[in-house]
């Protein structure tokens, strides 16, 4: 009996190492961006009468979106060993935590995939909508969480649309859940009455 506490004792050690680790392999920096994350985060489940904590953002370590040298993240319901109590994880690339803005642009999107319940399966069949809709709701979100007005959070995710589409242009490669973003840019563009600049 003394044997197996030891042996539950060390799952438990060696869990709460694996809990820590994702958050070490963030700078200072990174981290900063992680943080003001977790507090726009809360404040916007908060808004929405949300209960609980909300996805974990960590580094991805699938090597198509660890390559790109564009900003690159996504939604996932799936949680890790670390990520006890989480409703699921934003797995991101390192470019999405390398500036503010973009952190902002592309976290925000990202949450808004777990704030319309996106989880839930249904976009594997409707993907663009579901991307399109994350679009959308991220300008509510950016202005909630990270306290920008209506005009800045829609400037920001337009530029951060129309970079992802000169980036699929560069020919990028892209990770197979990529939809098509000259698309979503122009129906971005048609809901808030901004230049889509696609062509």
């Amino acid at each position: 009996e003394v044997m197996a506490l030891r042996h539950v004792a060390l799952a438990v050690a060696l869990g709460l190492t694996a809990c820590a680790a994702p958050l070490r392999s963030f700078t200072d920096l990174e981290q900063a961006r992680i943080d003001e994350y977790e507090r726009a985060a809360r404040q916007i489940l908060e808004s929405r009468g949300i209960k609980g904590a909300p996805p974990a953002v960590r580094v991805s370590e699938e090597p198509a979106l660890a390559a790109m040298a564009r900003p690159a993240a996504y939604f996932t319901p799936r949680t890790g060993f670390g990520d006890l109590g989480r409703p699921g994880r934003i797995l991101i690339n390192r470019a999405v935590v390398a500036d503010d803005l973009i952190a902002q642009a592309v976290l925000s999107h990202e949450l808004a995939h777990f704030v319309l319940g996106h989880g839930d399966g249904r976009c594997q069949s409707h993907r663009h909508e579901c991307e399109v809709e994350a679009h959308v709701a991220s300008v509510e979100l950016l202005m909630t969480g990270w306290d920008l007005d209506y005009g800045d959070a829609v400037r920001l995710q337009s530029a951060y649309l129309k970079s992802v589409v000169l980036a699929v242009r560069r020919e990028e490669p892209s990770p197979s859940r990529a939809g098509d973003p000259c698309r979503e840019l122009e129906e971005f563009a048609a809901r808030f009455k901004t230049s889509s600049a696609c062509d």
